[in-house]
């Protein structure tokens, strides 16, 4: 189940990721991580699903995550890490 820590986590390492530059002013679940959101291309989204590993203890497959492409949201990339916990 996802806890409001688990969110300002995950928000957190997107926006270490993307730097200040790249983080949009008002971030919600439906905050696309590429275009018109984080901006974040391929290899942040790499990055990015590293980072989630280490620090949620889970292992996330990029083939079934990265090509939702401009569909991969901050609530989709969470649902994702809670369907990786429950595993």
């Amino acid at each position: 189940m996802t806890s409001e820590t688990d969110i300002a986590r995950l928000v957190q390492i997107l926006t270490e990721v993307a730097g200040p530059d790249r983080t949009p002013e008002a971030v919600s679940a439906e905050t696309p991580l590429n275009e018109a959101g984080f901006w974040l291309d391929s290899a942040d989204l790499l990055e990015v699903l590293l980072a989630c590993e280490a620090t949620f203890s889970v292992t996330l497959d990029p083939t079934t995550i990265l090509p939702e492409g401009s569909n991969l949201t901050v609530a989709r990339l969470m649902r994702a890490i809670d369907s990786g916990r429950r595993s």
